[in-house]
């Protein structure tokens, strides 16, 4: 008898399982089913069973699963893929992987629900956590730090559920299958981590405010400084590991006993803009291996490590808004309505209607639909009137501007001492000469050497000396 009719036939570990304080489930299209019991005990599987329906690959890959996960650590159950199960049957059809799929999904869903549910404390000695998006970045990350002998385990964050499975936005279906894939075939451990409830509160709910109030708002900035550098922080604690890893262009240096951030090598791709509040404490835990690469040179090693998202596309823009219309999302999110309202100029004459001001931002050139001899640019969004405000390229022009939430990286106080720097008002924008004042309140007011625009608020103002980031805020 085949090895896998026998696991059909006379299958291990069926359930249910009553002791059990963690259950998933996965089902195929074709009508297969299968629902993984586990008993988590003391950072351990102490028990697992399993029931299944449908084809009797399916059935024979879910009992092989339980039989795998029983008594194993839990990260040695977060290394349990469609590949190891196929190794355990040893003779299963190829043709029937995506029926054993369904087990290495169930499984890896009762762990994201265990670890949604109850605090972990575990110990993996010279381990790095790494962020797994599924794209090549991190992809490259996970792999090359694995390769380097540190205990790799791979995180893939379920931030929402707004991006259908064949989105180029990040945080798809398609995405932790091509991350859960990655480790598999590299032999570390992943698990999906479920943050849905953190992004909300502190990343969708602040950009739906910030636009109700007409302010421009940076979410991936956000999601740096509120989920990064904190609840992935507080993971990587919970699972053991020592640091934590993420693909951002970027570069951290140790000079003696405190950390920089300084820009990447690949001026291109460098996102050192997005850094601006970490501090000491985040630094010292954090990796970003592709700080001195560039990025063909990322696509080369993906294709010299075999991954095959090597050619895989970038996500594009807000992940969580994947139809890019912002208006729509906000009004969905929120129930508030936008009603059309007055454009003035300048001087305060309605030269025409604008279409909600949430459709707007300070710079903005396009969708006035105004006439003019000269194009027209919105200066201004009035929130509590419901006006617009356009004028001339030069109307945008500032001298100065106030930042709040300031964070200085070194965390030596600033508060007295005034200090001069280039700053960056939006990602990948102009470094322009500026003094920096700082004042009490994590506030600082920001004059600039010569005038500039558009500032938009809502956005961060980084402040950086040559390549190193200082540090920054949110404009006001």
């Amino acid at each position: 008898m085949k090895n896998w009719l026998k696991y059909f036939k006379e299958p291990p570990q069926i359930g249910p399982l009553d002791s059990a304080n963690a259950i998933g489930e996965a089902g195929g299209g074709c009508g297969d089913y299968v629902r993984i019991y586990l008993k988590i005990a003391q950072g351990k599987v102490a028990d697992a069973a399993f029931q299944a329906s449908g084809c009797p690959v399916a059935i024979a890959g879910a009992g092989a699963c339980a039989e795998l996960a029983a008594g194993r650590s839990f990260l040695e159950a977060a290394q349990i893929s469609t590949r190891t199960i196929t190794e355990r049957l040893g003779d299963a059809p190829e043709s029937r992987d995506s029926c054993l799929n369904l087990s290495a999904l169930a499984i890896a869903r009762a762990l994201e629900n265990y670890k949604r549910s109850n605090k972990l404390s575990l110990e993996y000695a010279n381990s790095v956590l790494v962020a797994m998006s599924g794209g090549v970045d991190s992809s490259v990350t996970a792999v090359k730090l694995s390769r380097e002998a540190h205990g790799v385990i791979g995180v893939t964050l379920r931030l929402h559920n707004f991006a259908p499975s064949e989105s180029t936005k990040c945080c798809s279906t398609a995405d932790i299958t091509d991350a859960k894939r990655i480790a598999a075939d590299a032999d570390f451990p992943h698990m999906v981590v479920d943050m849905i409830k953190e992004f909300k509160e502190e990343v969708i709910d602040d950009f739906c405010r910030n636009y109700l109030s007409g302010r421009t708002p940076n979410p991936c900035v956000e999601c740096n400084r509120n989920i990064r550098f904190t609840h992935l922080i507080r993971t990587a604690q919970d699972l053991g590991a020592a640091k934590i890893a993420t693909g951002h262009y970027v570069r951290i240096i140790k000079k003696g006993s405190e950390y920089e951030v300084a820009r990447a090598r690949d001026l291109s791709k460098d996102q050192s803009y997005m850094f601006w509040a970490a501090t000491q404490e985040v630094l010292a835990r954090y990796l970003t291996p592709l700080g001195e690469l560039k990025k063909d040179e990322v696509r080369d090693l993906a294709h010299s490590l075999g991954l095959h998202v090597a050619t895989k596309p970038e996500s594009q823009d807000v992940c969580f808004v994947p139809d890019d219309d912002y208006a729509g999302f906000v009004s969905r999110a929120t129930g508030h309505t936008f009603s059309e309202g007055p454009i003035y100029d300048v001087d305060g004459k309605t030269i025409g209607t604008h279409k909600g001001l949430i459709r707007y931002t300070v710079g903005q050139r396009r969708g006035l639909n105004v006439s003019s001899t000269d194009p027209l640019y919105v200066v201004g969004l009035d929130v509590k009137n419901n006006v617009l405000i356009a004028g001339g390229r030069t109307d945008l022009l500032e001298t100065g501007f106030s930042v709040s939430q300031l964070n200085i990286i070194s965390g030596k106080p600033r508060t007295s001492d005034s200090f001069r720097s280039t700053v960056m008002t939006r990602y990948n924008g102009e470094l322009i000469e500026a003094t920096i004042h700082p004042l009490e309140g994590d506030k600082a007011v920001v004059d600039l050497k010569k005038p500039y625009g558009p500032i938009a608020p809502g956005q961060s103002a980084v402040f950086y000396d040559g390549d190193i980031v200082l540090g920054g805020g949110i404009i006001d």
